[in-house]
């Protein structure tokens, strides 16, 4: 297969393939690691004026007429795996629908590996952007199923969007053309720096 040279990109070498190792993830980093809390850096929330409280709170019945209705129920959202290889269909189907999977990867340029990462990248900073929101005076979540109709879009629009994420890394993995060990070290140092830089904005 052919490889590039993704210095041009100006991106993290997630996409360089490593042909002398066979190294996998430990389990222990497999999983999500706890956050390292810098000593210097603390939770701030988002006080508003009564007044402009106010408009948020008179704002929640039209929410919930007009932009709830657009949430799908649980049952009928889509999932990931309805787009990726099957492993209920056992293995042999499995096997073929990867081998299948990494065949049609194989034809598609270095170019669209390095959108398909990015947008991976930009759906794996959803705890940032959900912690974020939950600063906000008035929309915040307060319990993790507040019925407030600003916290149950923030759920709903979080769920919808982790979807995305694991869609495209579920893709990835198998397809062959990404490190995705890079890619998780590059994703998680991107995501800290991009926490700093909302807390140097907004603190």
């Amino acid at each position: 297969m052919q490889t590039t040279n993704f210095s041009q990109f100006n991106i993290p070498s997630i996409l360089r393939r490593k042909t002398t190792s066979s190294r996998r993830l430990s389990p222990v980093l497999a999983v999500a690691s706890p956050t390292i809390t810098s000593p210097s850096r603390h939770q701030i929330t988002y006080s508003m004026p009564p007044e402009k409280l106010e408009i948020f709170k008179s704002l929640e019945p039209w929410v919930s007429e007009n932009v709830l209705p657009f949430l799908k129920p649980v049952e009928k959202c889509w999932q990931p795996i309805e787009f990726l290889p099957d492993p209920s269909q056992g293995p042999e189907q499995f096997e073929e629908e990867v081998r299948a999977l990494r065949q049609r990867a194989s034809g598609l340029s270095d170019e669209y590996f390095v959108m398909l990462v990015g947008n991976m990248l930009i759906e794996d900073a959803l705890p940032t952007y959900q912690t974020m929101i939950n600063t906000l005076d008035g929309v915040r979540d307060e319990t993790g199923s507040s019925p407030c109709p600003w916290a149950i879009w923030t759920r709903a629009w979080t769920a919808e969007e982790n979807r995305h994420g694991d869609l495209l890394r579920t893709y990835l993995y198998p397809s062959g053309r990404v490190d995705m060990c890079n890619d998780l070290k590059d994703g998680e140092k991107k995501e800290t720096d991009k926490e700093t830089a909302i807390q140097d904005i907004y603190y």
